[in-house]
Protein backbone atom coordinates (compact mmCIF):
# COMPACT_ATOMS: atom_id res chain seq x y z
CA UNK A 1 0.00 0.00 0.00
CA UNK A 2 2.69 2.54 0.65
CA UNK A 3 4.47 1.58 -2.27
CA UNK A 4 1.51 2.27 -4.12
CA UNK A 5 1.14 5.50 -2.40
CA UNK A 6 4.84 7.06 -3.05
CA UNK A 7 3.74 5.67 -6.82
CA UNK A 8 0.43 7.58 -6.80
CA UNK A 9 2.07 11.13 -5.33
CA UNK A 10 5.45 10.58 -7.99
CA UNK A 11 2.68 10.60 -11.26
CA UNK A 12 0.18 13.09 -9.68
CA UNK A 13 0.33 16.29 -11.63
CA UNK A 14 2.25 19.05 -10.02
CA UNK A 15 -0.81 21.23 -9.68
CA UNK A 16 -2.67 18.24 -8.07
CA UNK A 17 0.20 17.07 -5.21
CA UNK A 18 -0.86 19.85 -2.69
CA UNK A 19 -4.67 18.91 -2.63
CA UNK A 20 -3.35 15.23 -2.30
CA UNK A 21 -1.52 16.47 1.09
CA UNK A 22 -4.30 18.48 2.45
CA UNK A 23 -6.28 15.39 1.72
CA UNK A 24 -3.75 12.82 3.41
CA UNK A 25 -3.21 15.59 6.81
CA UNK A 26 -6.82 15.15 7.13
CA UNK A 27 -7.18 11.74 7.11
CA UNK A 28 -4.54 11.71 9.49
CA UNK A 29 -6.25 14.51 11.69
CA UNK A 30 -9.40 12.63 11.26
CA UNK A 31 -8.27 9.47 12.51
CA UNK A 32 -7.09 11.32 15.87
CA UNK A 33 -10.16 12.65 16.28
CA UNK A 34 -11.11 8.94 16.58
CA UNK A 35 -8.48 7.52 18.36
CA UNK A 36 -9.00 10.18 21.09
CA UNK A 37 -12.78 9.38 21.35
CA UNK A 38 -12.00 6.03 21.75
CA UNK A 39 -9.29 6.88 24.27
CA UNK A 40 -6.29 5.55 22.03
CA UNK A 41 -3.99 8.28 22.68
CA UNK A 42 -0.64 6.43 21.78
CA UNK A 43 -2.83 6.52 18.06
CA UNK A 44 -3.67 10.06 18.60
CA UNK A 45 -0.20 11.36 19.12
CA UNK A 46 0.94 9.21 15.86
CA UNK A 47 -1.66 10.63 13.95
CA UNK A 48 -1.05 14.29 14.70
CA UNK A 49 2.32 13.78 14.35
CA UNK A 50 2.19 12.58 10.75
CA UNK A 51 -0.25 15.35 9.93
CA UNK A 52 1.89 17.99 11.70
CA UNK A 53 4.42 16.46 9.39
CA UNK A 54 3.03 17.13 6.37
CA UNK A 55 2.44 20.51 7.71
CA UNK A 56 6.09 20.61 7.12
CA UNK A 57 6.60 19.42 4.36
CA UNK A 58 4.51 22.13 2.88
CA UNK A 59 6.04 24.51 5.10
CA UNK A 60 9.55 23.69 3.10
CA UNK A 61 7.77 23.71 0.05
CA UNK A 62 6.75 27.05 -0.08
CA UNK A 63 8.76 29.53 -2.63
CA UNK A 64 9.29 32.72 -0.86
CA UNK A 65 8.99 34.88 -4.05
CA UNK A 66 5.46 33.95 -3.48
CA UNK A 67 5.42 36.99 -1.37
CA UNK A 68 2.13 37.73 0.73
CA UNK A 69 0.52 34.52 -0.11
CA UNK A 70 3.39 32.26 1.02
CA UNK A 71 4.13 34.44 4.19
CA UNK A 72 0.33 33.46 4.63
CA UNK A 73 0.74 29.93 4.02
CA UNK A 74 3.14 29.75 5.98
CA UNK A 75 1.47 31.46 9.41
CA UNK A 76 -1.62 28.89 8.48
CA UNK A 77 0.65 25.60 8.45
CA UNK A 78 1.93 27.17 11.59
CA UNK A 79 -1.53 27.80 13.14
CA UNK A 80 -2.57 24.26 12.16
CA UNK A 81 0.30 22.94 14.05
CA UNK A 82 -0.05 24.65 17.14
CA UNK A 83 -3.58 24.21 17.24
CA UNK A 84 -3.06 20.22 16.57
CA UNK A 85 -0.80 20.58 19.25
CA UNK A 86 -3.46 21.91 21.66
CA UNK A 87 -5.84 18.94 20.95
CA UNK A 88 -3.26 16.47 21.51
CA UNK A 89 -1.98 18.29 25.13
CA UNK A 90 -5.90 19.11 25.87
CA UNK A 91 -7.43 16.07 24.46
CA UNK A 92 -9.61 18.16 22.56
CA UNK A 93 -11.29 16.95 20.03
CA UNK A 94 -13.04 20.22 18.71
CA UNK A 95 -9.85 21.69 17.71
CA UNK A 96 -9.34 18.54 15.66
CA UNK A 97 -12.51 18.88 13.74
CA UNK A 98 -11.50 22.88 13.34
CA UNK A 99 -8.19 21.90 11.44
CA UNK A 100 -9.80 18.76 9.74
CA UNK A 101 -12.36 21.04 8.60
CA UNK A 102 -9.83 24.22 7.31
CA UNK A 103 -7.60 21.56 5.88
CA UNK A 104 -10.40 20.04 4.06
CA UNK A 105 -11.70 23.74 2.42
CA UNK A 106 -8.22 24.11 1.59
CA UNK A 107 -7.94 20.61 -0.46
CA UNK A 108 -11.24 21.74 -1.90
CA UNK A 109 -9.35 25.07 -2.85
CA UNK A 110 -6.41 23.37 -4.31
CA UNK A 111 -8.38 20.78 -6.40
CA UNK A 112 -10.09 23.78 -7.99
CA UNK A 113 -7.05 25.66 -8.70
CA UNK A 114 -5.70 22.48 -10.83
CA UNK A 115 -8.83 21.97 -12.30
CA UNK A 116 -8.37 25.31 -14.02
CA UNK A 117 -4.53 24.93 -14.31
CA UNK A 118 -5.45 21.70 -16.63
CA UNK A 119 -8.47 23.76 -18.29
CA UNK A 120 -5.87 26.39 -19.21
CA UNK A 121 -3.40 24.34 -19.99
CA UNK A 122 -5.79 22.55 -22.96
CA UNK A 123 -6.80 25.89 -24.14
CA UNK A 124 -3.07 26.90 -24.54
CA UNK A 125 -2.42 23.54 -26.47
CA UNK A 126 -5.29 23.42 -28.94
CA UNK A 127 -5.12 28.09 -29.58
Amino acid sequence: MNQYKAYQVQTTAPEDQVALLYEGAQRFIDKAALALQQGRYGEVSAYVGRAQQIFTELRTALNPEAGEIARNLDRLYDYWTWRLSQGLLKKDIEAFREVSATVGDMAGAWREAARQVRAQRGTHVSG
